[in-house]
């Protein structure tokens, strides 16, 4: 076996396809099937927005299935994932976000309540953890590219989806996958 974290996430697709990959308690359950054809769609997505290889989408929710399909789909694009506890307070997030300099953020109803678009200028748009609906943008594209989602898709695989159109990019050991920030007990959170 390929020793690369993101040929790891294809093998487990492909090798568990019709088994269940992720659930929410007393909620919604996915296939691998299900979770590779949403990640096939959020790469679509991240394309049509323009995002680039190694940029950043930042991830702020409590934890759920379309969390985990979220970072997944970030990772395996190839832009770098920030994973923001859900329990920060407001100017610990806005300060994540702006100093990774992140261009998306997935966030969860609970922390968007409690956050201020206008203090996170740098972010093109803000979309809706539970649901991947566009809540707020900086720049129209955005909500032009989450309209044209199922269509690119229909567009890319017009039979159907199948396990053989799962195929991933191949990382290199260098690459930055992820960056973590500390809770910032004595200063502000850092990378």
């Amino acid at each position: 076996m390929e020793n690369s974290f993101i040929y790891l996430i294809e093998y487990s697709i492909k090798s568990h396809w019709d088994l269940v990959a992720l659930c929410d308690y007393k909620g919604v359950t996915y296939t691998y099937r299900d979770v590779a054809r949403k990640i096939e769609k959020l790469h679509l997505f991240f394309n049509a927005c323009g995002i680039q290889k190694g940029e950043k989408i930042a991830l702020c929710s409590r934890n759920s299935a379309n969390w985990g399909i979220a970072f997944l789909a970030t990772l395996t694009y190839g832009a770098v994932a920030i994973p923001i506890l859900h329990e920060f307070k407001a100017d610990n997030i806005h300060h994540i976000i702006n100093h990774s300099e992140a261009r998306l953020l997935f966030v969860g109803d609970s922390n968007w309540e409690q956050l201020d678009h206008q203090h996170m200028p740098h972010l093109d748009g803000v979309i809706r953890m539970e649901d991947y609906v566009v809540k707020e943008i900086s720049k129209p594209v955005i909500r032009d590219a989450r309209k044209q989602v199922n269509r690119l898709f229909g567009e890319k695989f017009p039979d159907r989806f199948t396990v053989d159109d799962v195929s991933y990019r191949k990382d290199q050991p260098e690459e930055i996958a992820m960056i973590n920030y500390t809770s910032g007990t004595t200063s502000a959170s850092k990378g």
